[in-house]
């Protein structure tokens, strides 16, 4: 059943953060970056980019359940950076990573953002394209072959493609080493 209210805010208790980072960690880091993954490393739930003041730490909330996080790093240059985007495993499938991004993407323009950039797992990247995200590399974007960087310019709408780009040959190669 699909929720009754949604939110992408701040999270505001302890219990708060601590499903922001079990999230993070299960649904991303362990999934893509597990023990048995050739590109392993710990999740730190302490990095100090968590406290950066430009950084913000964000659950998406559905009937007052943490079921979503993402962190948008806001850059002077105008480029907001979405990080460890993630929906809960249970409530993957229904519209719910839409319904978030478009708030996020909001969240970011509303704050002077003209430009979304993000490092995507081959898994996400189709639903990235589909929402106008491009592949291009951007300053600060990952060096990790398994993630692919995307950037979206929220200044021109002509600039988000109606076709999904195909999957750069590096990713593809990656996919097919999970498979």
């Amino acid at each position: 059943m699909r929720p009754r209210s949604l939110r992408l805010r701040a999270p505001r208790s302890s219990r708060e953060w601590l499903r922001y980072h079990e999230i993070r960690k299960r649904c991303l880091f362990e999934k893509y970056n597990g023990k048995n993954t050739p590109f392993y490393f710990e999740y730190d739930p302490d990095h100090p980019d968590e406290n950066d003041p430009a950084n913000r730490p964000m659950v998406f909330v559905a009937d007052r359940r943490v079921i979503g996080t993402i962190r948008i790093d806001f850059k002077p240059d105008g480029r907001a950076i979405f990080r460890l985007v993630a929906i809960d495993d249970p409530w993957q499938g229904q519209g719910l990573g839409t319904t978030m991004l478009n708030m996020a993407e909001n969240y970011a323009r509303d704050r002077g953002a003209d430009t979304i950039c993000l490092n995507a797992v081959p898994d996400a990247y189709r639903f990235y394209t589909r929402h106008g995200f491009a592949p291009e590399r951007w300053q600060g974007c990952t060096s990790n072959p398994t993630e692919i960087p995307v950037v979206k310019h929220l200044t021109s709408p002509a600039n988000q493609p109606n076709v999904v780009p195909a999957i750069p040959v590096a990713a593809t190669t990656v996919m097919q080493l999970a498979a």
